[in-house]
């Protein structure tokens, strides 16, 4: 037989000595996974930061201001009371704040996705609520979903929108509407009716803008107030209209046990419910 010679490579040389350097390379981390395998060990990963996480007094008329822009330039009403308050702690206090990303909520705008269940604001600024006041209890009961409980209370009691955002509005004095409730399609479809105006218009959409600062400032004061030791808790009292519901269908109150507690939550019944006793 006669010896064969061995073909010349086509590689040119530069490329033959790039991709040598990217075996060896590859080898190199190989090496590293193969002795991490052997001594059962991994890279370690940093810890979560347990909650609660730490508050600092903060300016609520900013927090409210913040709010009021982000809603319109950052998308949505979830995203606006979320990062108004963030962007604040990440600003006065930074770790471990810093390590939340800004669109955290951005989900929530529209009643989360757009299907118009809880506002958007009211989620934002509970997921700080719950972040800064997790595990607080005073007089046996969690701080965290009394003041959330309050919140949601306060805003369905809330006329909206306020002036409070008028000297940086381009429509101040825009009709005020009770909410009624915290659900999105309660809040908006309400003052959209009483307003004449659709969904997708500029009033409405500088509404929102408005409710969102305003539950921003509301809860940036009242954290403000909680961590000072100033925050009392308001009794929830029902309605006239509906006491006679909670009565005998729940939840207690202070002053009547009810008999039959087989209802969910603080919301007025005659917003999806008829009187069954007339």
């Amino acid at each position: 037989m006669n010896a064969q010679h061995p073909t010349r490579s086509k590689w040119p040389r530069r490329d033959v000595l790039a991709a040598s350097a990217v075996l060896l390379a590859g080898g190199a981390v190989g090496s590293i996974n193969r002795s991490a395998g052997a001594t059962g060990e991994a890279a370690p990963r940093p810890a979560a930061t347990p909650l609660p996480w730490p508050w600092t007094t903060l300016d609520p008329l900013e927090a409210g201001r913040r709010a009021y822009r982000f809603y319109k330039d950052k998308g949505g009403c979830g995203t606006g009371s979320f990062l108004s308050i963030l962007s604040l702690l990440k600003e006065e206090v930074g770790h471990p704040w810093t390590t939340l990303p800004d669109m955290m909520m951005a989900h929530a705008a529209s009643g989360f996705g757009g299907h118009g269940t809880l506002c958007g604001a009211l989620a934002g600024a509970s997921t700080i609520i719950n972040m800064v006041t997790f595990g607080e209890e005073r007089d046996k009961i969690l701080q965290n979903n009394q003041i959330v409980d309050r919140l949601f209370w306060w805003y369905a009691e809330q006329e909206f929108p306020t002036d409070r955002f008028d000297d940086i509005s381009p429509i101040p004095d825009q009709i005020r509407v009770k909410a009624m409730s915290p659900l999105c399609h309660t809040s908006v479809s309400k003052w959209a009716l009483a307003a004449g105006a659709n969904i997708n218009t500029a009033e409405k959409i500088e509404r929102c803008a408005k409710v969102v600062g305003e539950v921003a400032y509301t809860v940036t004061l009242a954290l403000n107030e909680f961590f000072k030791g100033e925050w009392v808790a308001p009794a929830w009292k029902p309605s006239e209209e509906i006491s006679h519901c909670v009565m005998c269908h729940g939840p207690s109150t202070a002053t009547k046990k009810a008999p039959r507690w087989n209802q969910q939550g603080h919301m007025e019944c005659l917003m999806c419910h008829r009187d069954h006793t007339t």
